[in-house]
């Protein structure tokens, strides 16, 4: 709500007068229907031997401000301000306007990592969060005016391929003729293989050895392999509106390491260790580049990446959506990335918890396989066909379902993914979010509203208050990279749009044509903010319900 600038610098500069710098503390208050919002400032200073001063000074000022219809300053040092009718109504003019208007891009340039699907297997419920979450926080920086860079990047070379190039060997798959299916047995195998067989492991070892060298066979087999699993990824991540702009991976930056580690050698900037290449830099534990055999880690290649990127997008600022257990990963690479003086941008790690079943445990199958997210997709779309709701309508509400259950949730806290829960229409639910933006619609649809705003009265007052609260949740999310705010917004919105609706008869035939349009009006921007919420969180409104 921009306009609590008027306010906070109101205060601020009355503040000021007495060599106070502080920062104002405004927030919406949801305790008292005669406040609106609160600033606690003055609990702070209340030791001052000014403070009576400050205080009397602070009510001049507000009792001379036309957008304030009541205030009061209590004993423990709140000030309490109700906003005057004719402010809301200016507020919410205001608001329309803004509401639908894209900021040119002039912020910067924000590289969001997100996904990370290892190929050779299938997408799992716990991708979901890096999913739902980087999308979430790619359509808000959008919002606010960055360019944003998308990049889902594969875990698509080294041992893991290898691995399965070997059992396929092993096992005489005609690779021709391999599919996804055979993929997601052949890997789980295969790693088993590899710990308890040496030969295996061996044979496998030098197949990872053959693929960085580019032997042209090595590489025929493993492009089969990318092609059949990524386009399988691929057809699941767009069937859930998940859209990258680089579907790059390892296997995109691994010709940039050779060069970059002779580099480093020159520069002494890594050093042997018991055959393996690390870090001199002081971090403990050391940063492993090369394991003894010659072979990468994941910090080497997600080196690589930073050098594509670098060289390829320029960015300002890179954001890491990846599962908080990688801390110490991102730690060490962002050190290395100062260490080697790779970059100046700004690094970003945006942590996020697990995805459980109603036991606290990570989900998974009957018989302890990981649990596939498009069988969790599937599981909600049976759900959901219950209600006898069109195909196309129940594919976009088990979307909903996937995306909203997911960001309710603050983002750093695991949660139990509950269906039975989750596809309720009443509660916190996607379901419950999608009714009342239907509801505003169908409201819409029965009339053309024209500009038609009088003064805001005391039974639109708290949707109004409510509408205006967009900018201060979005600012939240954007500065605390938390689309848990804009969520539990969408909600409360929705509730507040709920309660006007059974209040307020706006086709009824003791209702004037004036009234009805001034709160169709005030519909019509409750609808168009709604929206905005569900592009910033990316759901997909639904026509009906």
């Amino acid at each position: 709500m921009n306009e609590l600038k008027k306010i906070t610098n109101l205060v601020k500069e009355e503040l000021t007068k007495f060599q106070i710098n502080n920062e104002i503390d405004i927030r919406f208050s949801n305790f008292n229907e005669d406040t609106d919002v609160q600033i606690n400032n003055l609990i702070k200073i209340r030791k001052d031997k000014n403070f009576n001063e400050i205080v009397d000074s602070i009510k001049e000022k507000l009792r001379n401000s036309n957008f304030i219809e009541s205030f009061e300053i209590v004993d423990s040092g709140f000030i309490n301000i109700k906003f005057s009718s004719m402010f809301l109504e200016e507020s919410l003019r205001n608001h329309k306007k803004n509401i639908l208007e894209e900021n040119e891009v002039k912020k910067g340039t924000v590289v969001f990592d997100y996904g990370g699907a290892n190929i050779g297997k299938s997408l799992h419920v716990g991708h979901i969060r890096t999913l739902n979450i980087g999308r979430s926080l790619t359509n808000i920086y959008k919002m606010a005016g960055y360019k944003t860079i998308t990049d889902i990047h594969f875990g698509d070379w080294g041992m893991p391929l290898a691995l399965i190039i070997a059992y396929i060997e092993l096992k005489n798959i005609n690779i021709e003729t391999l599919s996804s299916d055979d993929l997601e047995e052949i890997y789980p195998n295969a790693s088993s293989l590899s710990k308890e067989n040496e030969e295996f492991y061996s044979k496998a070892l030098n197949i990872s050895k053959e693929m960085n060298l580019k032997n042209e066979h090595r590489v025929s087999q493993w492009k089969k392999i990318y092609d059949v699993s990524t386009k399988n990824i691929k057809s699941l991540l767009t069937d859930l509106d998940f859209n990258f702009d680089y579907y790059l991976g390892e296997s995109d930056v691994i010709s940039l390491l050779p060069d970059f580690i002779s580099n480093l050698k020159k520069k002494e900037l890594v050093k042997i260790d018991d055959g393996a290449l690390i870090a001199n830099d002081s971090q403990d534990p050391p940063a492993l580049i090369t394991k003894s055999d010659g072979s990468y880690m994941y910090l080497t290649t997600d080196i690589g990446t930073i050098i594509y990127r670098e060289k390829n997008f320029s960015p300002d600022h890179y954001i890491y959506v990846v599962d908080q257990r990688q801390k110490n990963h991102f730690n060490q690479l962002f050190k290395l990335v100062d260490y080697f003086k790779l970059s100046k941008s700004k690094f970003e790690h945006v942590p996020f918890g697990t995805v459980n079943d109603k036991k606290g445990k990570p989900m998974k199958t009957r018989d302890g396989k990981n649990y596939k997210l498009i069988d969790l997709y599937n599981d909600l779309i049976n759900k959901l066909s219950e209600n006898n709701l069109d195909s196309a309508i129940v594919s976009i509400l088990a979307k909903s379902v996937l995306t909203y259950s997911d960001l309710v949730t603050k983002r750093t806290s695991n949660y139990i993914f509950d269906i039975d829960k989750f596809t309720n229409v009443s509660g916190k639910s996607a379901i419950f979010i999608q009714y009342s933006q239907v509801r505003a619609k169908k409201l819409l649809d029965q009339s053309h509203v024209e500009s038609q705003l009088r003064i805001v009265g005391n039974d639109e007052r708290e949707l109004v208050i409510e509408i205006l609260k967009f900018s201060h949740f979005f600012k939240l999310a954007l500065e605390t990279n938390e689309p848990h705010h804009l969520a539990e917004y969408a909600y409360s919105l929705c509730h507040e749009f709920n309660k006007f609706y059974v209040k307020n008869k706006i086709f009824s035939e003791d209702i004037n044509e004036d009234l009805k349009l001034h709160r169709l009006y005030i519909v019509e921007i409750f609808y168009e903010t709604i929206n905005k919420v569900f592009n910033c969180l990316g759901i997909e409104p639904v026509t009906e319900m």
